[in-house]
């Protein structure tokens, strides 16, 4: 059984990447559910976990956090279920076998997992899961950006969305570079994902090892897969397909200062991953720090931010995990 992690930016079609990979007959793709983070972050806040009691309490707040109404799995979260998953203190074993309960629910061998900036956390996923392959997938910044703006789960818009961009690609590229170097990381944009699905979708499962299935690029119509892309907005187009025309959606729906705005926040990392200004540096440099964050209080009072009751939940069940004191 083998563990796939993907390193991607929220709205870059990290939700898209899974369920396609999720289609194929050997691989599971779970909707996102947050559980390594909080875990890698927050694992030294419970002490000795041979010690029985700290460990049943770290198990009992990952039961509280994947119980919330926020995605859906296939297999048992039961609070009994969990504890029988790892002995006692052996996390590395807990966090395969719970992502492999979800493999062997599906029938399926291995498992490709979504989990926001693992790059705050990946030598903790490195000494644990060595033998790891990582996929790193990039979308545009303005189309990111785009999205982020238009999703009421999700605070700011678009200068949130471009420095969230910036940080993301500055560690993603930082790790890609370490992890290419013993053949552990892959490459792709999302651009070339949903134009040339057939020819990227192979080139990853060479990569991965596994061989490529007509099949995959019917992945929307998997069960599970419409009832998860039904418990959030930002979920929807899980129900669609691929959408072969979703790019470049920034010219018609973000205006001149939006795009330019952008653009100066992401032109060095834009530049090297190859998406080309619209704006001349020239024209970015005009733009100053005082610009941009006026432009951002402007966005903060007129956007809503407005998360579904199963976001608030997964929320409130992550802060947990950074507020434990055990002694």
């Amino acid at each position: 059984m083998s563990m796939f992690f993907l390193m991607c930016s929220e709205r870059s079609g990290s939700n898209f990447i899974t369920k396609l990979m999720n289609g194929h007959s050997n691989i599971v793709g779970p909707s996102i559910k947050h559980i390594v983070n909080p875990v890698a972050r927050n694992i030294f806040r419970y002490g000795d976990l041979k010690n029985k009691k700290n460990w049943i309490e770290l198990i009992e707040d990952i039961y509280r956090l994947v119980s919330v109404d926020f995605s859906v799995w296939k297999s048992d979260l039961s609070k009994e279920n969990l504890l029988n998953l790892a002995p006692v203190g052996d996390v590395q074993a807990f966090i395969r076998n719970i992502f492999m309960e979800e493999g062997k629910a599906h029938g399926k061998q291995h498992v490709f997992i979504k989990e926001n900036q693992n790059y705050e956390y990946l030598p903790f996923l490195m000494s644990l899961f060595p033998e790891n392959k990582y996929i790193y997938l990039v979308r545009d910044p303005r189309d990111m950006a785009l999205s982020w703006k238009k999703n009421d789960n999700i605070k700011g818009g678009v200068v949130h969305a471009a420095k969230q961009w910036k940080k993301d690609q500055q560690n993603f590229l930082k790790n890609y570079w370490v992890l290419r170097q013993n053949n552990n990381a892959h490459f792709v944009t999302y651009e070339n994902l949903i134009e040339f699905p057939e020819k990227e979708i192979k080139n990853i499962l060479n990569f991965l090892g596994l061989s490529y299935e007509d099949n995959m690029l019917h992945f929307y119509k998997d069960p599970l897969t419409k009832e998860n892309s039904s418990m959030n907005s930002a979920w929807n187009n899980l129900s669609q397909g691929v959408m072969k025309n979703n790019k470049k959606k920034y010219l018609n729906d973000l205006d001149d200062y939006e795009v330019k705005i952008i653009e100066k926040i992401c032109c060095h990392e834009m530049n090297y991953l190859d998406y080309k200004l619209e704006n001349s540096i020239d024209e970015l440099d005009k733009l100053t720090v005082a610009d941009i964050e006026n432009f951002n209080n402007v966005e903060l009072n007129r956007l809503a931010y407005s998360p579904v009751n199963g976001i608030k939940a997964n929320m409130d069940a992550k802060k947990v995990f950074y507020e434990k004191v055990i002694y």
